[in-house]
């Protein structure tokens, strides 16, 4: 599972997986084709189709992270990530133990397989932090090969 109980324990795997890789299809094309739309309104956007705000929530998060580390591979790119949440406590974990974050590799992963719209895939890696401290690191000098990323840090909503 991801950060949260995102599905019903009586519910079938199968099912679960098919609903989580909609909804991450479903939030990809949302934050592809964003304007000047805030956090809060894509967040709420993507709900609509997850009808659960808090895997809206880590798909906001976490999809640009996986366009970033796919995209530009020579980086070397930590593996925990760190959620805080609104009462200050903190929760580590690992990427790669995260079912969310495997299941967005996935999918972004056969997405990258086809046709790409090089405008489409910007849009989201703008919203990546990780992008933006990769792009401000190369503008002041630094070079790919030798930047290494520290955890992912994600702040989870006051719900």
């Amino acid at each position: 599972m991801g950060i949260f109980d995102l599905f019903k324990k009586n519910q079938q795997p199968q099912a679960q997986e098919n609903d989580l890789i909609r909804s991450i299809r479903h939030a990809i094309g949302i934050m592809e084709n964003t304007g000047s739309e805030s956090h809060e309104e894509i967040i709420e956007r993507i709900s609509h189709c997850t009808k659960d705000e808090r895997l809206a929530w880590e798909l906001y998060c976490l999809i640009p992270s996986v366009y970033c580390r796919m995209i530009i591979k020579e980086v070397q790119y930590s593996n925990e990530m760190i959620v805080i949440f609104p009462d200050d406590t903190q929760q580590q974990a690992l990427l790669s133990d995260n079912q969310v974050y495997k299941a967005i590799q996935g999918v972004v992963a056969d997405k990258f397989s086809g046709e790409i719209d090089n405008a489409k895939i910007q849009t989201i890696l703008f919203q990546s932090s990780e992008f933006n401290a990769i792009n401000n690191a190369l503008n002041d000098g630094s070079s790919l090969e030798d930047l290494m990323t520290g955890p992912l840090v994600m702040f989870a909503p006051d719900k």
